[in-house]
């Protein structure tokens, strides 16, 4: 099993832990990610950062903040985004990718 988070087929979040986590019901896309987030087989705490790719290409790190999530830029076009701080890690992930891909 890949280290990576697949919220949907497009989506590509992975806890800077490395460590393989799974989302419930493969369909349920309104799940707050990092709530949601479960370990396979142990009981370990939530990750505190997650890396952000796009079409497997790394864009961003978002991590705890008081507020939510706050984003690490990594990638150029990910830029407009340093320091932001989202509601949750799919929020996040959403900006980077109408970034990454210069949606407004």
């Amino acid at each position: 099993m890949p280290n990576r988070i697949a919220l949907h087929e497009a989506t590509d979040i992975v806890p800077a832990s490395g460590e393989p986590i799974e989302f419930p019901a493969a369909g349920d896309h309104g799940a707050n990610v990092a709530g949601a987030a479960r370990q396979t087989g142990s009981a370990l705490p939530d990750p505190t950062a997650y890396v952000i790719e796009i079409d497997e290409e790394a864009v961003g790190l978002v991590t705890v903040h008081p507020e939510g999530m706050a984003f690490h830029a990594v990638h150029m076009r990910a830029q407009v985004l340093d320091g932001q701080v989202f509601t949750d890690a799919a929020a996040a992930r959403a900006a980077a990718e109408s970034a990454f891909y210069g949606r407004e």
